[in-house]
C-alpha cells in the first residue's frame, strides 16, 4: 500500500519539491539582507524577496490542499480504481489512514522546510523591526501567518479540507476549486475574527497629548477620531476614546471646533491648525475634562504563545475533517 501511494504521489511531490527548490535557490542567491538599527532600509531587491516570501507561505497551504488533498479520493473514484483497492483485503479506513497519513507527513516536512527557510532569510529584518517599533512586526497578521509553525498547521488543515471536499464531491476539478475557495474564506474569517481573540488582548490607557495624537477626519469634518501613539512591539486591534470613568465615548465636538475655528477650508488656506499655543490649549482642555485613549493590542512577547495556540486550533480542525472523511468514505459505493 505504501509503495502504491508513493507511486501515485510522486509527480505531485516532485512538482512541490521543485517549487521549494526554486524558492531556496532564489533566497540563497540573493543572500540574507543586511540591515542595522537606524541604518538604511531594505534594498529594492531585498524588499521584493521579503514580500514574495510572505506571499509564497500564504499561498502554499492552498496549493497543498488543492493539488495534494482534493485528488486523493476523487481521482480513485473517477477512474474506478477504488473498487479494486477496497476488494483486496484492505479496509477503507486503513486505506485512507495509510494514504492520507503518508502524504500528511510530506505536507509537514515540506511546509516546515519552506517556513524555516523563509524565516531564516527574513530574520534580520524581523529583528530590526522588533527593535525599532511597530513597523512590520512579526506578530502583525500578514507576517505572523508566514513565520514559525503556523504555516505548517495551515497546510495540514488545507490538506484535510481538500480530502473532505474530495470525498464529498468525488470529482477532482470541482474538489480543487471548492478547496481553494473555502480555504481562502476561512483564512480571511480566521484572521479577522479568531486570531485577535486567541488570547485575551491587553488594554492600555494612553494619555492624549498634542505630540503623539493623530486626528482622523471623516467626511470632510462630519466626524473625527483620535489615535494616540501605540504600545511598542504590539499588534494594535482597536483604539477607543474614553472618559475619566473609562467608558467609551466620542471625542467632544468642541475639540474639532477648537482646532479648526474657521473650518477645514480656512485651516487649509492658512496652512495648518493655528499656532502651537492654540493647539496645546485645545489638547489641554481635552485632558482636563478627563478624556483618554484606550488601546487594545497583542504584544510581541506573545508571539510564540499565539503561534502554538493557533497551531493547536488548526490541527484540531484538521482532525475533525479527517473524522468526517472517514465516515463519508464508508458510504462510497
Amino acid at each position: 500500500m505504501t509503495w502504491l501511494t508513493l507511486r501515485q504521489f510522486r509527480l505531485s511531490a516532485l512538482a512541490v519539491s521543485a517549487l521549494l527548490a526554486v524558492v531556496a535557490a532564489a533566497l540563497l542567491a540573493a543572500g540574507r539582507p543586511v540591515v542595522t538599527v537606524g541604518g538604511p532600509g531594505l534594498t529594492p531587491d531585498d524588499s521584493t524577496h521579503y514580500y514574495l516570501g510572505l506571499v509564497v507561505l500564504h499561498v502554499f497551504p492552498a496549493i497543498i490542499g488543492a493539488f495534494w488533498g482534493a485528488p486523493l479520493i476523487s481521482r480513485e473514484v473517477e477512474s474506478g480504481t477504488h473498487r479494486l483497492v477496497w476488494n483486496q483485503g484492505v479496509t477503507r479506513t486503513r486505506w485512507l489512514l495509510a494514504k492520507a497519513g503518508l502524504i500528511a507527513l510530506a505536507v509537514v516536512v515540506v511546509t516546515g522546510l519552506l517556513s524555516l527557510l523563509v524565516s531564516w532569510w527574513a530574520s534580520p529584518v524581523d529583528a530590526i523591526a522588533t527593535e525599532n517599533g511597530p513597523a512590520a512586526l512579526r506578530i502583525e497578521p500578514m507576517i505572523f501567518g508566514a513565520r514559525g509553525v503556523v504555516p505548517v498547521a495551515h497546510a495540514v488543515f488545507a490538506f484535510a479540507l481538500g480530502v473532505s471536499a474530495s470525498v464529498l464531491l468525488r470529482r477532482t476539478v470541482p474538489a480543487m476549486a471548492v478547496t481553494l475557495v473555502l480555504f481562502t474564506v476561512f483564512q480571511v474569517a480566521a484572521l479577522n475574527l479568531v486570531r485577535p481573540e486567541l488570547l485575551p488582548p491587553e488594554q492600555q490607557i494612553q494619555q492624549i497629548s498634542a505630540d503623539d495624537t493623530i486626528l482622523y477626519i471623516n467626511g470632510g469634518g462630519e466626524s473625527f477620531e483620535l489615535h494616540t501613539s501605540v504600545p511598542e512591539h504590539s499588534w494594535v486591534l482597536a483604539q477607543q476614546t474614553v472618559d475619566r470613568n473609562g467608558n467609551p465615548v466620542a471625542a467632544p465636538a468642541w475639540f474639532f471646533e477648537c482646532l479648526f475655528p474657521g473650518g477645514l477650508d480656512s485651516a487649509a488656506s492658512a496652512g495648518g491648525v493655528g499656532t502651537r499655543e492654540a493647539r496645546d490649549a485645545c489638547f489641554g482642555r481635552l485632558v482636563a475634562e478627563g478624556y483618554q485613549q484606550r488601546v487594545v493590542h497583542q504584544p510581541d512577547s506573545r508571539f510564540w504563545t499565539l503561534q502554538w495556540t493557533e497551531t493547536a486550533l488548526y490541527l484540531a480542525l484538521a482532525g475533525l475533517l479527517t473524522w468526517f472523511t472517514l465516515r463519508r468514505t464508508r458510504r462510497i459505493s
